[in-house]
């Protein structure tokens, strides 16, 4: 059996398992190498940041990159056969050092998946704080695209029930009342849930507590449970705020 046949891409193994040596020595023999994609689309460098390995994600690129600085043999904003890119994965993940890596090379970042979400969407959905705030540095611009249900970052952010999240994405201007594709805003999303605090948070900041679903329910109505309901209404009493 040929070394070929026993693994067809040793390279994006080697990436994968965090082997920098044989990485390295890969790209100095054929550094045409950090190109080539796999059965799943995907080149060594989406295995690197899969695996969150910094340095091995650092040689990749300097490999890719001409002596003027330019990005030559990969585009930053390839995408696998799922339609992720780099900095899809690397946000999910919840790695900032890699992030840091490959936002130099301007990536992006209103990059939709096949699903519709971008790097911010899966940030959020996976708490990666973090990470988060770097990308809405870097594009606040993001808190406003919807994937393919209609859900921006805050619905995930509300529906989880995370106050510092929310909180970050609000800052950024984040719409208050979006609706998804039921009718939902994010304040539906955190009353369903039983995220009290959190609805009570987007009430606190101004979310519309009379907009109905497409079923004619409100974010009361669709509540987790009549204790949580009961708590957003007489927390928001006692803030002079009638429900």
């Amino acid at each position: 059996m040929t070394d070929e046949e026993a693994d067809p891409y040793p390279l994006h193994t080697a990436a994968r398992d965090g082997k920098e040596l044989t990485v390295r020595n890969f790209i100095k023999q054929d550094r045409t190498l950090v190109a080539r994609r796999d059965e799943d689309g995907r080149t060594p460098l989406f295995w690197a940041v899969s695996s969150g390995h910094e340095s091995i994600v650092q040689a990749l690129i300097t490999a890719a990159t001409d002596p003027d600085g330019q990005l030559s043999l990969i585009d930053i904003d390839d995408v696998d056969d799922a339609g992720w890119t780099v900095t899809h994965i690397a946000a999910s993940i919840g790695s900032l050092p890699v992030l840091d890596i490959l936002l130099p090379y301007h990536p992006s970042l209103d990059k939709q998946t096949s699903a519709g979400q971008t790097p911010l969407h899966y940030a959020v959905s996976r708490m990666r704080y973090d990470v988060v705030k770097r990308l809405l540095e870097a594009f606040p611009g993001a808190v406003r695209i919807r994937d393919k249900q209609g859900l921006v970052p805050l619905h995930r952010a509300a529906s989880i029930g995370n106050i510092p999240m929310i909180t970050e994405l609000l800052k950024a201007k984040s719409p208050l009342d979006p609706a998804d594709k039921s009718g939902w805003t994010p304040l539906f999303h955190a009353s369903a849930e039983g995220h009290g605090d959190a609805a009570l948070l987007l009430i606190r900041t101004g979310a519309d507590t009379q907009k109905m679903d497409r079923e004619g329910s409100t974010f009361l109505d669709v509540a987790a449970d009549e204790k949580v309901k009961k708590w957003i209404i007489d927390m928001a009493g006692r803030e002079g705020i009638r429900l």
